[in-house]
């Protein structure tokens, strides 16, 4: 009996579960059933009671029932590259995205729940109102943004819009080239509701700065920085976005500065070329109109309204270093071809032999003293014996007189002109390197490695 009532207790265990799965299977709520899925002929009605319908709604009414009222604007902005920026013209073209939202209660006041099911949905941006977005420092135009083709996503239970659209636009920038190739420019990218006062259209930002998460680089110049900021400028809502650029310098330096160093070192080494070559002046020439062409190449880079650049100071300081360079080569090959015949100044022979050490070497300070040991008068001159016999000065020993004195401690015109050489390149050398470090070692302290 035990075990009969034991299998009779399973048998109606099972028998209740049974039941109770296939009664949860059979839909009890009628709230469920009873909403619709939204489909073709609900935009239908949707556009025809809100848009069409009378034409009660225009995109050209003020979309708030008190027409003192204030629509806020808020606005968001992604950059998503820098195509172009022209240093010359002082313009940035700049690709982006501008998403902007605001309350529309006009767009809503025909919206039923229960008649139009949709609680959202996206129309022509033409069919509704917006607010006139214009770029306020374009240099193209001050047209509004946003074209036919897009659309604006309307949610209908509050009046909330949404408007997303693509921005390409130049904008003017303010160019400071100083330190060129190390600059950093900082440019503004400004948009207003043009046509409305700030009491009627109001930007705000729930955002700090520009997104830059879809930007991609530029190769030759980085984005170091962006912000934003609101401000009223003639009763007007302006937003400004500021971009801080940095140059990278590396092309600039690869193909204007270290050619230009190097021409300043090759400078001062026509001093070094022999007379005899007659290559001389052409070279100093030459390196002279290359530094006039790197001067020409690099005023075609840079603004003219722009502060003149480091770098041009640099580029015409060697060039000045150059001109003169090639006026003192012509100088100094004078010198040295000058005619042996013509007498070397007493104080000129002194200076070079200084300068050379020739009065310090026994060869040449014996010529320095020769005249002086030849013909200083001698006892027996005294004694009246002949002139001759007694060593004093004979007609003959007048055109030695006159060679010594040419030649004394054998400096000639030939040895000016060397001894000019080697000042002239020492002094040029080292001004070379002294003008190159006023100019250049501040310029490269600005060098950032990080962007390079």
């Amino acid at each position: 009996m035990g075990q009969n009532r034991a299998v009779c207790g399973l048998l109606l265990l099972l028998a209740w579960v049974t039941v109770v799965n296939t009664n949860s299977t059979v839909p009890t709520c009628s709230i469920c059933q009873a909403i619709q899925k939204p489909n073709l002929g609900h935009v239908k009605l949707l556009f025809e009671d809100l848009f069409t319908h009378n034409n009660e709604y225009s995109n050209l009414v003020f979309p708030h029932e008190d027409q003192l009222a204030t629509i806020k604007v808020n606005m968001k902005f992604a950059l998503y590259s820098i195509p172009e920026f022209d240093e010359v013209g002082g313009t940035l073209s700049v690709i982006g995205r501008l998403k902007m939202a605001w309350f529309d209660n006009f767009v809503i006041e025909k919206y039923v729940p229960q008649r139009h099911v949709l609680e959202a949905i996206n129309i022509a941006q033409d069919d509704i109102w917006l607010p006139p977005i214009t770029v306020f420092n374009s240099v193209e135009s001050l047209t509004p943004v946003g074209h036919s083709g897009y659309e604006v996503t309307v949610t209908l239970t509050n009046g909330y819009i949404q408007w997303e659209i693509g921005v390409v636009t130049k904008t003017g920038c303010t160019v400071v080239a100083t330190d060129y190739p190390f600059d950093t420019q900082y440019c503004t990218i400004s948009f207003t509701p043009w046509g409305y006062s700030n009491s009627e259209v109001s930007i705000i930002t729930d955002e700090e700065n520009i997104n830059l998460e879809d930007f991609i680089e530029n190769e030759e110049w980085a984005v170091l920085e962006s912000t934003q900021e609101l401000s009223v400028a003639a009763n007007r809502s302006i937003i400004s976005y500021h971009l801080t650029l940095k140059r990278r310098p590396v092309f600039f330096i690869v193909n204007m500065m270290v050619p230009v160093i190097l021409l300043g070192m090759l400078n001062s080494l026509c001093f070094v070329l022999p007379i005899d070559s007659g290559e001389r002046v052409g070279f100093a020439t030459n390196v002279f109109l290359t530094f006039a062409v790197y001067l020409t190449i690099l005023s075609s880079e840079l603004p003219v309204s722009s502060p003149l650049s480091i770098m041009s100071y640099y580029v015409a300081a060697m060039l000045s270093v150059s001109s003169v360079t090639t006026l003192i080569a012509i100088f100094t090959i004078q010198v040295s071809i000058y005619d042996p015949n013509e007498k070397i100044p007493t104080i000129l022979v002194y200076i070079v032999a200084f300068i050379t050490c020739r009065v310090c070497r026994k060869r040449y300070r014996r010529m320095g003293l020769r005249r002086h040991q030849t013909f200083e008068k001698t006892p027996l001159e005294d004694d009246g014996r002949d002139p001759a016999a007694a060593g004093e000065v004979t007609d003959e020993d007048d055109d030695d007189e006159d060679d010594i004195e040419k030649y004394r401690f054998g400096v000639s015109w030939l040895v000016v002109g060397k001894t000019l050489d080697k000042i002239f390149f020492l002094l040029f050398a080292s001004g070379t390197l002294a003008v190159s470090g006023y100019f250049l070692v501040p310029l490269f302290m600005k060098l950032d490695t990080s962007i390079a």
